[in-house]
Protein backbone atom coordinates (compact mmCIF):
# COMPACT_ATOMS: atom_id res chain seq x y z
CA UNK A 1 0.00 0.00 0.00
CA UNK A 2 2.81 2.39 0.83
CA UNK A 3 4.43 1.76 -2.52
CA UNK A 4 1.10 2.35 -4.25
CA UNK A 5 0.56 5.73 -2.51
CA UNK A 6 4.09 6.88 -3.37
CA UNK A 7 3.49 5.89 -6.94
CA UNK A 8 0.32 7.99 -7.03
CA UNK A 9 2.13 11.02 -5.64
CA UNK A 10 4.90 10.60 -8.19
CA UNK A 11 2.38 10.36 -11.01
CA UNK A 12 0.65 13.58 -9.94
CA UNK A 13 3.98 15.36 -9.84
CA UNK A 14 4.85 14.15 -13.30
CA UNK A 15 1.46 15.28 -14.64
CA UNK A 16 1.95 18.75 -13.11
CA UNK A 17 5.29 19.16 -14.83
CA UNK A 18 3.98 17.87 -18.14
CA UNK A 19 1.04 20.31 -18.04
CA UNK A 20 3.36 23.37 -18.18
CA UNK A 21 3.60 24.91 -21.67
CA UNK A 22 7.02 24.13 -23.06
CA UNK A 23 7.23 27.57 -24.66
CA UNK A 24 6.28 29.56 -21.55
CA UNK A 25 8.30 32.80 -21.24
CA UNK A 26 9.67 33.29 -17.74
CA UNK A 27 11.04 36.82 -18.38
CA UNK A 28 11.61 39.34 -21.15
CA UNK A 29 14.71 38.47 -23.18
CA UNK A 30 17.83 40.45 -22.48
CA UNK A 31 18.32 43.09 -25.19
CA UNK A 32 21.23 42.48 -27.54
CA UNK A 33 22.06 46.17 -27.85
CA UNK A 34 20.74 48.37 -25.00
CA UNK A 35 20.61 52.00 -26.03
CA UNK A 36 23.04 53.16 -23.35
CA UNK A 37 25.51 50.26 -23.63
CA UNK A 38 29.19 50.95 -24.22
CA UNK A 39 29.59 50.44 -27.94
CA UNK A 40 25.82 50.66 -28.45
CA UNK A 41 24.14 52.99 -30.96
CA UNK A 42 24.09 55.98 -28.60
CA UNK A 43 27.44 55.57 -26.87
CA UNK A 44 28.79 58.96 -25.89
CA UNK A 45 25.39 60.42 -24.99
CA UNK A 46 24.72 60.96 -21.28
CA UNK A 47 21.06 60.03 -20.76
CA UNK A 48 21.09 60.77 -17.03
CA UNK A 49 22.57 64.24 -17.51
CA UNK A 50 19.98 65.11 -20.18
CA UNK A 51 17.16 63.80 -18.00
CA UNK A 52 18.39 65.88 -15.06
CA UNK A 53 18.49 69.05 -17.19
CA UNK A 54 14.86 68.53 -18.21
CA UNK A 55 13.53 68.44 -14.66
CA UNK A 56 11.37 71.41 -13.68
CA UNK A 57 8.65 73.57 -15.22
CA UNK A 58 8.46 74.55 -18.88
CA UNK A 59 6.27 75.99 -21.59
CA UNK A 60 6.82 74.02 -24.80
CA UNK A 61 5.31 73.60 -28.25
CA UNK A 62 2.36 71.24 -28.51
CA UNK A 63 0.33 69.86 -31.45
CA UNK A 64 -2.58 72.18 -30.64
CA UNK A 65 -0.59 75.09 -29.25
CA UNK A 66 1.77 75.82 -26.38
CA UNK A 67 1.47 73.67 -23.26
CA UNK A 68 2.96 73.77 -19.76
CA UNK A 69 5.05 70.87 -18.47
CA UNK A 70 6.09 69.91 -14.98
CA UNK A 71 8.74 67.17 -14.97
CA UNK A 72 9.67 65.49 -11.68
CA UNK A 73 11.83 62.37 -11.89
CA UNK A 74 9.93 59.98 -14.21
CA UNK A 75 6.58 61.81 -14.01
CA UNK A 76 5.35 64.56 -16.33
CA UNK A 77 2.20 66.64 -15.91
CA UNK A 78 1.00 68.50 -18.99
CA UNK A 79 -1.35 71.47 -18.69
CA UNK A 80 -3.33 72.54 -21.74
CA UNK A 81 -6.85 73.86 -22.34
CA UNK A 82 -7.20 74.37 -18.57
CA UNK A 83 -6.75 70.64 -17.90
CA UNK A 84 -3.91 68.53 -16.52
CA UNK A 85 -2.82 65.17 -17.89
CA UNK A 86 -0.26 62.86 -16.29
CA UNK A 87 2.35 60.84 -18.19
CA UNK A 88 5.29 58.61 -17.44
CA UNK A 89 8.37 60.44 -18.71
CA UNK A 90 11.54 58.93 -20.18
CA UNK A 91 14.28 59.59 -22.71
CA UNK A 92 13.64 57.25 -25.64
CA UNK A 93 16.76 58.24 -27.57
CA UNK A 94 19.29 61.10 -27.53
CA UNK A 95 16.80 63.23 -29.48
CA UNK A 96 13.36 61.98 -28.37
CA UNK A 97 11.43 61.95 -25.11
CA UNK A 98 8.61 59.47 -24.53
CA UNK A 99 5.36 60.48 -22.83
CA UNK A 100 3.37 57.39 -21.84
CA UNK A 101 -0.30 57.50 -20.90
CA UNK A 102 -0.37 54.34 -18.79
CA UNK A 103 -4.17 54.15 -18.53
CA UNK A 104 -4.65 54.50 -22.28
CA UNK A 105 -1.62 52.37 -23.15
CA UNK A 106 -0.36 55.05 -25.53
CA UNK A 107 3.05 56.67 -25.93
CA UNK A 108 3.81 59.95 -27.68
CA UNK A 109 7.35 60.75 -28.86
CA UNK A 110 8.62 64.34 -28.96
CA UNK A 111 11.92 65.50 -30.47
CA UNK A 112 14.27 67.53 -28.28
CA UNK A 113 17.73 69.08 -28.32
CA UNK A 114 19.88 71.34 -26.16
CA UNK A 115 21.23 74.34 -28.06
CA UNK A 116 24.04 75.94 -26.04
CA UNK A 117 22.29 74.56 -22.96
CA UNK A 118 18.82 75.84 -23.90
CA UNK A 119 16.14 73.16 -24.23
CA UNK A 120 14.20 72.89 -27.49
CA UNK A 121 11.15 70.60 -27.65
CA UNK A 122 9.34 70.13 -30.94
CA UNK A 123 6.29 68.33 -32.24
CA UNK A 124 7.92 66.38 -35.05
CA UNK A 125 10.64 68.64 -36.44
CA UNK A 126 13.96 66.84 -37.01
CA UNK A 127 16.42 67.40 -34.17
CA UNK A 128 19.65 65.84 -33.05
CA UNK A 129 22.86 66.05 -31.07
CA UNK A 130 26.59 65.63 -31.49
CA UNK A 131 27.74 62.86 -29.14
CA UNK A 132 31.46 62.23 -29.32
CA UNK A 133 32.34 61.26 -32.88
CA UNK A 134 28.71 60.62 -33.79
CA UNK A 135 25.91 62.79 -35.11
CA UNK A 136 22.55 61.44 -33.92
CA UNK A 137 19.37 62.80 -35.53
CA UNK A 138 15.68 61.97 -35.08
CA UNK A 139 13.84 62.64 -38.34
CA UNK A 140 10.67 61.27 -39.88
CA UNK A 141 10.15 58.76 -37.08
CA UNK A 142 13.65 57.28 -37.46
CA UNK A 143 16.88 57.62 -35.46
CA UNK A 144 19.93 58.14 -37.67
CA UNK A 145 23.47 57.69 -36.39
CA UNK A 146 26.33 58.98 -38.54
CA UNK A 147 29.81 57.89 -37.47
CA UNK A 148 32.42 59.00 -39.97
CA UNK A 149 30.99 58.08 -43.36
CA UNK A 150 28.81 55.26 -42.01
CA UNK A 151 25.10 56.07 -41.63
CA UNK A 152 22.80 53.65 -39.80
CA UNK A 153 19.06 53.86 -39.19
CA UNK A 154 18.13 52.44 -35.79
CA UNK A 155 14.81 51.01 -34.57
CA UNK A 156 13.82 49.41 -31.29
CA UNK A 157 11.64 46.65 -29.86
CA UNK A 158 11.65 45.81 -26.13
CA UNK A 159 14.76 48.00 -25.65
CA UNK A 160 16.62 45.93 -28.25
CA UNK A 161 18.00 48.34 -30.86
CA UNK A 162 18.75 47.07 -34.35
CA UNK A 163 20.07 48.94 -37.37
CA UNK A 164 20.30 48.94 -41.13
CA UNK A 165 22.32 50.97 -43.60
CA UNK A 166 20.77 54.35 -44.43
CA UNK A 167 21.43 57.50 -46.43
CA UNK A 168 22.61 60.42 -44.31
CA UNK A 169 25.74 62.53 -44.56
CA UNK A 170 27.43 65.81 -43.70
CA UNK A 171 27.97 68.40 -46.41
CA UNK A 172 29.85 71.71 -46.34
CA UNK A 173 32.21 73.36 -43.89
CA UNK A 174 31.96 76.03 -41.22
CA UNK A 175 28.70 78.01 -41.29
CA UNK A 176 27.57 76.04 -44.35
CA UNK A 177 28.00 72.65 -42.66
CA UNK A 178 24.78 70.62 -42.83
CA UNK A 179 23.50 67.21 -41.76
CA UNK A 180 21.57 65.88 -44.76
CA UNK A 181 18.90 63.20 -44.44
CA UNK A 182 16.09 62.87 -46.95
CA UNK A 183 14.93 66.38 -47.84
CA UNK A 184 16.15 67.84 -44.54
CA UNK A 185 19.33 69.93 -44.38
CA UNK A 186 19.99 70.59 -40.71
CA UNK A 187 22.39 73.08 -39.14
CA UNK A 188 24.99 72.36 -36.47
CA UNK A 189 24.53 74.91 -33.69
CA UNK A 190 25.51 74.87 -30.03
CA UNK A 191 26.07 71.12 -29.86
CA UNK A 192 22.71 70.42 -31.50
CA UNK A 193 21.55 69.58 -35.01
CA UNK A 194 18.27 71.14 -36.15
CA UNK A 195 16.38 72.97 -38.87
CA UNK A 196 14.38 76.18 -38.94
CA UNK A 197 11.29 74.67 -37.27
CA UNK A 198 13.38 73.18 -34.47
CA UNK A 199 15.17 76.50 -33.97
CA UNK A 200 11.83 78.13 -33.17
CA UNK A 201 10.84 75.42 -30.68
CA UNK A 202 12.80 76.79 -27.75
CA UNK A 203 11.23 75.82 -24.42
CA UNK A 204 10.63 78.51 -21.79
CA UNK A 205 11.92 77.63 -18.31
CA UNK A 206 9.88 78.76 -15.29
CA UNK A 207 10.56 78.63 -11.54
CA UNK A 208 7.59 76.33 -10.89
CA UNK A 209 4.49 74.81 -12.51
CA UNK A 210 2.24 77.65 -11.34
CA UNK A 211 4.49 80.18 -13.08
CA UNK A 212 4.47 78.08 -16.26
CA UNK A 213 0.66 77.94 -16.20
CA UNK A 214 0.48 81.69 -15.63
CA UNK A 215 2.81 82.34 -18.57
CA UNK A 216 0.68 80.06 -20.73
CA UNK A 217 -2.46 81.96 -19.73
CA UNK A 218 -0.86 85.29 -20.67
CA UNK A 219 0.14 83.91 -24.07
CA UNK A 220 -3.34 82.46 -24.61
CA UNK A 221 -4.97 85.79 -23.76
CA UNK A 222 -2.67 87.63 -26.15
CA UNK A 223 -3.42 85.11 -28.91
CA UNK A 224 -7.12 85.25 -28.10
CA UNK A 225 -7.60 81.48 -28.19
CA UNK A 226 -8.52 80.98 -24.55
CA UNK A 227 -6.52 77.76 -24.27
CA UNK A 228 -3.00 77.37 -25.58
CA UNK A 229 -0.99 79.59 -27.84
CA UNK A 230 -0.34 79.07 -31.51
CA UNK A 231 1.83 76.04 -32.16
CA UNK A 232 5.48 77.03 -32.46
CA UNK A 233 6.22 74.45 -35.10
CA UNK A 234 4.76 74.46 -38.57
CA UNK A 235 6.75 71.77 -40.34
CA UNK A 236 7.00 68.01 -40.05
CA UNK A 237 4.83 64.96 -39.45
CA UNK A 238 2.61 65.65 -36.45
CA UNK A 239 2.50 62.04 -35.23
CA UNK A 240 6.00 62.03 -33.74
CA UNK A 241 5.88 58.23 -33.52
CA UNK A 242 8.96 56.21 -34.38
CA UNK A 243 8.17 53.98 -37.32
CA UNK A 244 10.13 51.13 -35.74
CA UNK A 245 7.48 50.68 -33.04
Amino acid sequence: MIVSLCSLVACKGEEAVADKPTGERRAEPEPETPKDAEGGPFAGFDFEAARARMQGAWVVAGPGGRVAWSISDDALIEYADQREHKYDFSLYSPCQVALTDVAAGETTYRPFAFVDGALHVGIAAPMGVVAGSRAIVCAGGHVYVLDGDACREWSEMFDDWKSKAADCRIEGEGEARRFVVGEDRLRFVGGAILGEAGSRDRAEAHPDFAAAKAALAVTAAADGDGGGGEALETAGDSSGEPSGQ
